[in-house]
């Protein structure tokens, strides 16, 4: 005989799994030295660069994990131009947040719901890049500071009450990687 069907566990479970929580919380107890971590961590956040690029990506995300208060945005976007000659604005903020739960995610989706765009050339993006990373970051204190912000973390917290302990960052970026503008 089959339990008692629990409409709301089903529909908290399947939204939790249409956000990819239950694998973010996987990655952020994970180890960026573990071959496991890395494959997890490249299907989460579609990394699809080559073996010599993960190299020096994972390298520098594990000494970041180990040292976090040596490391900011501008630090590892710097260090990832420096060992590989491509400006990863995404992925050192995925990187960054990662380690730090109170950072946000830049990716295409921010960027659009903020109506923000990475511009210019070399050194000069580079520059651009740092800086709109501190828009984004910006935006995101004052979002959740407004009342908008607070009712849409207490939604979020109501909906999916075994995510309420991932940060308000991190429930907000879910928001804005949902609404696909």
């Amino acid at each position: 005989m089959m339990d008692k069907i629990n409409a709301t566990k089903i529909l908290e479970e399947a939204l939790s799994r249409s956000l990819g929580l239950p694998r973010y919380i996987e990655i952020m107890a994970g180890n960026p030295d573990k071959s496991e971590f890395q494959r997890m961590f490249n299907g989460y956040y579609k990394v699809r660069r080559n073996e010599n690029w993960q190299k020096e990506y994972y390298a520098i995300f594990t000494e970041a994990k180990k040292n976090p208060e040596n490391y900011t945005f501008e630090r590892i976007l710097r260090k990832l131009y420096e060992k590989t000659g491509m400006i990863e604005a995404s992925f050192s903020s995925k990187m960054l947040a990662t380690i730090d739960p109170s950072k946000p995610i830049w990716d295409q989706y921010v960027l659009k719901n903020l109506g923000l765009q990475l511009k210019g050339l070399g050194e000069e993006r580079l520059e651009k890049a740092v800086e709109l990373y501190s828009e984004i970051e910006s935006w995101y204190n004052s979002y959740l500071n407004s009342s908008e912000g607070k009712e849409n973390i207490r939604v979020f917290d109501l909906m999916l009450p075994d995510y309420a302990l991932i940060s308000n960052i991190k429930k907000i970026d879910c928001l804005l990687w949902a609404h696909r503008v």
